[in-house]
Order: structure tokens, then C-alpha cells, then sequence
């Protein structure tokens, strides 16, 4: 045995163990390894180191009959990398690579991985943890997404005041001095020419005519006011109606008077003048929406006497529709001079004089009334709003709103006598007061239009002077 044969049976020995023996035992030793001249095919791939898989090797008992499968099992080409094919057609063996090799390699790690049952438990094990994380982690955003939207539903953007700050605490800051400037009274002495001219068309207007005049413009944040005449006595008619129902619903708020109290007209309180009442049948009930239905100067005088209205009811009547017999109805039921010194407190000087329920008036005292009027809507949501709508939902109004001012009226008209008090509820809400004795001839519109151009353009230059004064143009 050469150095090459005794190689390659120490290759074989290291494969087969003893098995090998009896190879030899069968056949003789040129035989083993001479095999149709193959030596020098063979020779040369034993000059490397070599590598078997172990996983290629049948452990089989070889015989000395089966040459071909020892060839097959002992040819390294087979176990590793290459393949030795022969080749039928010149009866030569040539080395071809075999390229799927490592592919069928890893893919038996693969398949032997996976037929250990604690390796595939385990993977199975994992991958379950894995998706129930993922899915934890979906629901859990899936809630914080629907959470968030909802909060966005609730919760858009919002633009609101802060409670108001106490004025210790701004002082000294730019907000209280504006606050200051403009409410602060102007020196009458000094006014701007934009301002005087205007005062001065007034007083030639008024002046210019025969017929009597009484006249108050007033602004209500400053208090500035413009009056003609303003102590000039003449008949209420029915502007008296604004003290006494401003004063009802300010007692009713201090719980002193009932707006739900019912009171029956009766044909000693019937009235020829503006109303309704006078001309129905006795014995008839209208509620308040019934009776809110009815237009015209005044429902009562078309209304049924022995009927029950509430006070509510009948201060509705007596502003929006000017109704005289819901006026006497509410002087009877509460003292004219309860309402006398209500209205005596608070500066009037001629209110509730006479000795009827009409009395006279003068526009410092009307403006007095109307002062008081908006001093209570703010002051007081409930009743004060209440009272207000009656005034801005009058009937009649001769004073009307430039621009689509909202007006708040009484007017009152008997005899000669032909007067507006109203609140024009402008940027800034301004009151006038135009009376007169022009009674319901054709140049009573002409008064009341003229009156009401005069008051708003005093009112605008006024507030221009005052921005402009307090810098804010």
C-alpha cells in the first residue's frame, strides 16, 4: 500500500470505523482503491483538506459485492461541494459543481430546526407574545385617537372674557387710564368746532318756531348732554306710563309687587282714548298671548270687561300698546305717591304733580326715567330684560334708529301735546327726549325726523372728539 492508498484509508477509517477492515478482508488491495482509472481524478482534490458532512454518510454495512455504493459513499465529490457524473456517451467521468448543495444544506438546519418540537413551541410561543403586543399597542391608540377627537369635538377654540381684575390691581395701567379718559366729563367750555356747530343748529331750530319745544340729548357711559327747554312743563299723555311701569317691575325684582296677580277690568276704567278693552263685552278671560296678538294703539278698549289680567299683562298693554285703561288699572292697584317718592328720589321735580293719573312732564325728568330704564336692563337679566323688550317692541315710535339702531320707546300723544323719550341703543347708547305741542298735524314728522338727524350726528362728532382725545384714532 502506497502513501496514497494508506491516505485514503485513514480518510475511510476516520468514515467507517472498522468497517473498513472488512473491505479490505474481501478484496484485494489494487482493487479497493484502482477504479477504471480514477487515480489521477481522485489524486488531486486529496491535496486540499477536506470537509464531509457527516449527515451524507449511510451507516450501512458495505459489502465487497457492492462496489458501486462504496464508490458512492466514499467519493468525497458526492459528500461535499462537487458530484463526479459519468458520462455515458465517451465513457468519461467529469466534475461538475453542484450549485444546489448549500441551498439543500440550509434548508435541512431549517427542517431539523422546525422537527424539534421545543424549538417550534418556543417560536410559536414568541410570535403570540409579538402579536399580542401589536395588537395591545393598536387598541391602546385606537382609544387615545378616539379620545383625543373627542376632545376636539368639546373642546374647539374658545375666545371668552377673564373675570374682570380688580382695579388695585391696574391702577396704574394703560386700561384704567383709557377707562378714565372716556368716561371722564369734557371741559363744555372748550369744545371742538365739529361739536359746537352742531349745538348751534340745534338752538336755531328750536328757536326759529313759535311752537314749544322741549329737548335732552344725553349719552350714557359719559353723562355728556345737550337739553333745550329742558325744565319747560307741558302734558305727559301717555309717556307717564314709562315711571310708573319702571317702577312696578323694580319692585316686583325686590319681591314687593307680583307681576302674576290678577286684576279685573271692569267698565269703571273703560276709556275713550288709545286701547282696546273699551269697546268688549263683560265677562271674557284673555291670556297674555291672546292679548299680545292684538295691534293698534292700545287692546283693552276692544276687550270684554269683568276680565282677569295679570300685572305682567297689563304693564305689557300700557308700553307696547299704550292701552289707558291698563295704565288706570295698575295706578289704582299701587299708590301714585309710592311711585311719586320712588321717582322724587331720584331727581324728578314735576312727575305725578297733578291729580289725575297723567300728570305733567318735562325733559329733565324724561331723562331721568330713561336713565333709570337702562341702568335696570343692565343691572338685572330677569325683570329688567322683561321691562326692556316691552319698550323696544312699542307699537308707535317717533324716534327711530339711524343706521338699524334698536330704539327703546314711550311715546304719548292727547291734545296738542306730541312727545317721544327713547333709547337709542348705538355703540354707545345715547337718550332723547323731544317734546311739543305740535299734536297730530302734518308737521309732527317733520319735528321728530329733524330731531332725530340732530341727535345722531351730535352723538357721532361727540364720540370722534372722545376717541380722539383719548388717542385711540
Amino acid at each position: 500500500m502506497n502513501n496514497n492508498d494508506k491516505e485514503r484509508f485513514a480518510k475511510l477509517y476516520e468514515l467507517l470505523g472498522e468497517e473498513v477492515n472488512s473491505i479490505y478482508d474481501t478484496k484485494k488491495e489494487d482493487e479497493i482503491f484502482v477504479d477504471n482509472k480514477q487515480e489521477k481524478i481522485i489524486q488531486e482534490p486529496f491535496s486540499k483538506e477536506i470537509y464531509i458532512k457527516p449527515t451524507k454518510i449511510k451507516k450501512e454495512k458495505i459489502n465487497k459485492k457492492d462496489d458501486n455504493k462504496f464508490n458512492e459513499l466514499v467519493n468525497p465529490f458526492d459528500v461535499d461541494r462537487g458530484k463526479q457524473i459519468k458520462d455515458k456517451s465517451n465513457n468519461k467521468k467529469e466534475i461538475k459543481y453542484d450549485e444546489d448543495y448549500d441551498i439543500d444544506y440550509k434548508s435541512n438546519n431549517i427542517i431539523n430546526i422546525l422537527g424539534n418540537k421545543k424549538i417550534l413551541y418556543i417560536i410559536i410561543i414568541l410570535i403570540f407574545i409579538f402579536v399580542c403586543i401589536l395588537t395591545i399597542k393598536a387598541i391602546s391608540f385606537s382609544k387615545i385617537k378616539n379620545s383625543y377627537n373627542d376632545y376636539k369635538k368639546e373642546n374647539d377654540i374658545k375666545i371668552y372674557a377673564d373675570k374682570k381684575i380688580d382695579n388695585d390691581v391696574v391702577k396704574k395701567g394703560s386700561a384704567l387710564e383709557l377707562v378714565e379718559c372716556l368716561s371722564s366729563p369734557i371741559d363744555t367750555d372748550n369744545l371742538p368746532d365739529s361739536i359746537n356747530s352742531i349745538v348751534k343748529d340745534i338752538n336755531s331750530f328750536y328757536r326759529s318756531s313759535n311752537d314749544y319745544f322741549a329737548f335732552t340729548y344725553k349719552d350714557i357711559f359719559t353723562g355728556f348732554t345737550v337739553s333745550y327747554n329742558e325744565n319747560g312743563n307741558i302734558f305727559a299723555a301717555s309717556t307717564i306710563k314709562a315711571p310708573a311701569n319702571i317702577y312696578i317691575y323694580e319692585m316686583a325684582s325686590q319681591g314687593k309687587i307680583d307681576l302674576d296677580e290678577e286684576l279685573t277690568y271692569t267698565s269703571y276704567y273703560y276709556n275713550n282714548g288709545t286701547g282696546v278693552l273699551k269697546n268688549k263685552p263683560v265677562n271674557t278671560n284673555y291670556t297674555i298671548r291672546e292679548l299680545s296678538m292684538y295691534n293698534g294703539t292700545g287692546v283693552l278698549k276692544n276687550k270684554p270687561v269683568n276680565t282677569n289680567y295679570t300685572i305682567r299683562e297689563l304693564s305689557m298693554y300700557a308700553i307696547r300698546n299704550s292701552d289707558n285703561a291698563a295704565h288706570n288699572m295698575l295706578m289704582d292697584r299701587y299708590n301714585k305717591n309710592n311711585m311719586l317718592n320712588f321717582w322724587r328720589d331720584l331727581g324728578t321735580n314735576i312727575i305725578f304733580t297733578g291729580s289725575d293719573n297723567w300728570g305733567m312732564i318735562n325733559s329733565h325728568d324724561a331723562t331721568i326715567y330713561m336713565s333709570e330704564l337702562y341702568r335696570f336692563y343692565l343691572s338685572n337679566e330677569t325683570y329688567g330684560t322683561e321691562l326692556m323688550n316691552n319698550f323696544i317692541n312699542a307699537k308707535t315710535k317717533f324716534i327711530s334708529g339711524k343706521n338699524n339702531y334698536i330704539v327703546a320707546n314711550k311715546t304719548g300723544w292727547s291734545g296738542n301735546s306730541q312727545h317721544d323719550v327713547s333709547i337709542v341703543f348705538a355703540d354707545n347708547p345715547y337718550i332723547v327726549v323731544a317734546l311739543s305741542n305740535l299734536g297730530m298735524n302734518d308737521n309732527y314728522m317733520y319735528y321728530f325726523n329733524k330731531v332725530n338727524d340732530l341727535s345722531y350726528k351730535l352723538h357721532t362728532e361727540y364720540w370722534k372728539y372722545k376717541m380722539n382725545e383719548c388717542k385711540l384714532n
